[in-house]
């Protein structure tokens, strides 16, 4: 009786550590397949809340990226499929911005977007904006762990997929 309980016990664990590893596995997977959409995404933060004053929000960051990145990157509107602020609530007075999030047409144009501004100041309206690759929450915390630091995380998280690949 004890050696078939032992027996059973010892199965069942094992039937658990695989699963728990198959888990893992999909769950990889799908943070995988999220961040692949959100390629041509990028995240602007710290545009003041309201800025767009009722405008087409398309419309009012394609205008923003061109008056506030270089000509030579944006001569023209870049084509956006679409923009809007991140879905969380509306912040109180005093309360940083809500981030906007954007969706480039062409990914040339979002590496652009996200690269000039690394080697240069980008104001708007008195406010310092930063831009950033829009990953999954997932990504972020992995990135925040490792590093502290979201540029140094992406980096890290790059290589060891790559790595892992090889």
């Amino acid at each position: 009786m004890a050696g078939e309980n032992f027996e059973r016990l010892t199965s069942a664990e094992a039937t658990i550590k695989a699963l728990q590893a198959q888990n893992q596995t999909l769950l990889d997977h799908i943070d995988d397949i999220e961040n692949g959409s959100r390629r041509s995404n990028l995240r602007i933060v710290n545009i003041q809340e309201g800025s767009e004053n009722g405008k087409d929000p398309v419309k009012f960051i394609a205008e923003l990226l061109v008056e506030c990145v270089s000509p030579d990157v944006f001569p023209e509107p870049p084509e956006l499929e679409r923009a809007h602020c991140s879905l969380a609530t509306q912040p109180k007075d005093g309360k940083p911005a809500r981030p906007f999030v954007l969706r480039f047409l062409r990914f040339q144009q979002k590496e652009a977007a996200l690269w000039w501004p690394r080697n240069h100041e980008v104001n708007f309206r008195g406010s310092p904006l930063r831009f950033y690759p829009d990953l999954s929450e997932e990504t972020h915390g992995l990135q925040r762990c490792e590093t502290g630091s979201l540029q140094e995380g992406y980096a890290l998280e790059f290589y060891k997929r790559r790595v892992a690949n090889e």
